[in-house]
């Protein structure tokens, strides 16, 4: 019999309010690169150097965060533009103090906290349901804000009980 608890779960980070007009100045680097190139051999090197820029760019502006929980860990991976994909944190359930709403009174001590700076694993959706993962790590306490659906959180409260808080009326992903 197989006594692994799994659930994973996968969000689109947002893309930024500025991306329209980060498309503008795109368009107007490479007009101004293939202007180079008539004009001077070196501007062939400057349209290479602009495509390459927009290459990075668009890779870091199309990310998606995938949360895997695996009998007592959570791993948070982040994977830019469905190419590349890092796994950017291991949280161990006994390490983890509390997993709380964001919206509840619990987070209040970490809202109020100037040195307390919350690693944001979420979509960046105003209306999205954000929780917090309180949780001992190298640099002493640290939070990871994770938008999970109703399944992960379910399955992390099975591990640890008393430590993981379901808001309840809120509406969850699916």
């Amino acid at each position: 019999m197989n006594n692994d608890i799994y659930a994973e779960w996968l969000i689109k980070r947002r893309r930024p309010g500025y991306m329209p007009l980060l498309y503008v100045a795109y368009v107007l680097m490479v007009l101004i690169g293939l202007f180079a190139c008539m004009v001077n051999a070196f501007g062939f090197i400057l349209l290479l150097a602009v495509c390459f820029a927009i290459y990075i760019i668009n890779l870091r502006t199309n990310v998606e965060y995938e949360y895997v929980f695996v009998t007592n860990e959570l791993s948070i991976d982040r994977i830019l533009a469905q190419k590349s994909r890092k796994r950017i944190k291991n949280i161990e359930m006994q390490k983890v103090e509390k997993v709380v709403s964001i919206k509840s009174h619990e987070y209040d001590f970490a809202r109020n906290n100037p040195k307390l700076k919350p690693n944001d694993y979420t979509s960046g959706n105003p209306d999205a349901v954000v929780y917090a993962v309180v949780f001992g790590g190298e640099q002493g306490q640290e939070v990871a804000l994770i938008e999970p659906n109703e399944h992960l959180l379910k399955c992390m409260k099975n591990v640890a009980p008393h430590k993981v808080k379901i808001e309840q009326g809120l509406p969850m992903n699916s």
